[in-house]
């Protein structure tokens, strides 16, 4: 007579990597799985909730009911699925007064997928039908859906708050280090009063000698060399002084570091052009408008290397009127304030990037102020560290990439690692406007944001 075989199935092993699948998440996002294991008769385990930071837990608990399977899930597509209960589990999941979880779930791509029972089931059509709808994105098991779990655990009544996970992050400064700047500055007496006759003399003798100069106290100061033509035009060359430009960088006298500001500001005009135009009024950077395209100005589309990928910015673009198509009701331009700022021993430009708005593509929309308020409050953190890195990579682009100055080079944004973080979602998920909730996923347009 033959011996009887124990055997261990293959639904048994994917059951259990169900559930391993399941133990795995829950400790990632900082809560404690306990197993039920042995005889059950419809859950499998507990998720008890902890806080990540302090470790303090509240005998709060989540029932975990999981199953799994290696097959496709019943009517499936790229975005859902249908699971559908059996009418003794779900009559057994809905008694009692602790919440309840459904966990579905394919080991072998790590994929889970949850609902709260109780919530579902509360919709007499679908109790009748026992179907769950999953949406693979809203619906996913993973780290992210940890406050989402803890908030169906916690009693509204109760006063718990757990902070949330930390985490190592690196903060992005908007502060790109000057590289190098011209090695000497050049001061000389003129006869000339106004800069718009030190400019008539220049584009008389030389359209392209350059804005690297300041008229004070009836002098020129100046990055370009003095002596030289065409600058000995419009000054005493005799009585021109050279100095280490160093000394006027870090010096303490305030003129003197006023004066070295202003060349750099002058600097950074020169190395911005053509394509970029400097608004008084406004005080930024703007693109300057496109070509002419019949009656319209043609959208300009910036390429660039972010910090993985090379990526597109439409820089450029008029809009339309809402009545009128054949109408452009104003066109946008992006743009960056920049500030020097000296911080001990180095010189840095603050970048604060910002758009500037124009009704013809030249001249100053009526409404510039209520548009700019309006796209900022729909910004956030990573649009507008998008915008900081396509100017980071415009100023310190490669050699060639502006028109030849070698009075000022950039280095790199400043960053800062620190021992703690935490992550945005955690926080987004919290705020009431579901505008801000999906802001992080929202790019305005493909490819914009991507870092």
């Amino acid at each position: 007579m033959p011996l009887s075989v124990k055997k261990i199935g293959t639904a048994d092993i994917t059951g259990q990597r169900g559930v391993n699948l399941i133990e795995r998440i829950v400790l990632e996002m900082g809560f404690f799985w306990n197993p039920t294991g042995g005889v059950e008769a419809g859950i499998d385990g507990y998720i008890e909730i902890r806080d990540a930071a302090t470790g303090e837990v509240f005998n709060l608990i989540l029932q975990v009911q999981s199953k799994a399977t290696e097959r496709p899930f019943q009517a499936e597509t790229p975005d859902s699925f249908d699971y559908l209960c059996d009418a003794r589990d779900l009559d057994y999941w809905l008694r009692g007064n602790a919440p309840v979880i459904l966990v579905v779930s394919r080991p072998s791509s790590n994929e889970a997928y949850w609902v709260s029972i109780k919530d579902y089931f509360q919709d007499t059509a679908r109790r009748k039908a026992r179907k769950v709808h999953f949406d693979k994105h809203h619906d996913r098991f993973d780290a992210t859906c940890r406050q989402r779990l803890a908030d169906l655990a916690i009693p509204r009544n109760t006063g718990i708050y757990l902070s949330p996970p930390l985490k190592q992050e690196t903060l992005w400064s908007n502060l790109l280090k000057v590289a190098s700047f011209a090695p000497t500055l050049y001061v000389a007496p003129t006869d000339l009063r106004l800069p718009g006759e030190v400019w008539a003399t220049l584009n008389r003798l030389d359209r392209d000698a350059g804005a690297e100069w300041v008229l004070k106290n009836k002098q020129i100061i100046s990055f370009h060399n003095l002596t030289e033509f065409p600058w000995r035009e419009i000054c005493d060359p005799g009585a021109a002084e050279s100095f280490d430009t160093g000394e006027w960088a870090f010096s303490s006298d305030p003129d003197k570091q006023r004066g070295f500001v202003w060349l750099l500001n002058k600097a950074l005009e020169g190395k911005l052009k053509p394509e970029i135009r400097y608004s008084k009024e406004k005080e930024c950077y703007y693109f300057r408008p496109g070509n002419r395209d019949g009656a319209k100005l043609k959208t300009i589309m910036h390429s660039y290397k972010s910090f993985e990928n090379n990526v597109k910015r439409r820089v450029f673009h008029g809009y339309a009127s809402k009545t009128d198509s054949s109408r452009i009701t104003y066109y946008r331009h992006s743009a960056f304030e920049g500030r020097f700022r000296r911080i001990e021993d180095a010189w840095f430009l603050e970048i604060t990037p910002t758009y500037y708005f124009t009704w013809d593509g030249y001249h100053l929309s009526k409404w510039y102020e209520e548009r700019l308020k309006g796209i900022k409050r729909l910004e956030r953190n990573s649009q507008v560290l998008g915008q900081l890195v396509m100017w980071v990579a415009y100023l310190s682009g490669p050699p060639g990439l502006f028109t030849s100055n070698p009075f000022l080079t950039f280095d790199a944004l400043q960053t800062f690692d620190i021992e703690a973080g935490v992550d945005d979602k955690e926080w987004l998920g919290h705020e009431e406007d579901e505008q801000t909730k999906d802001a992080a996923d929202a790019p305005e347009e493909k490819g914009l944001f991507d870092l």
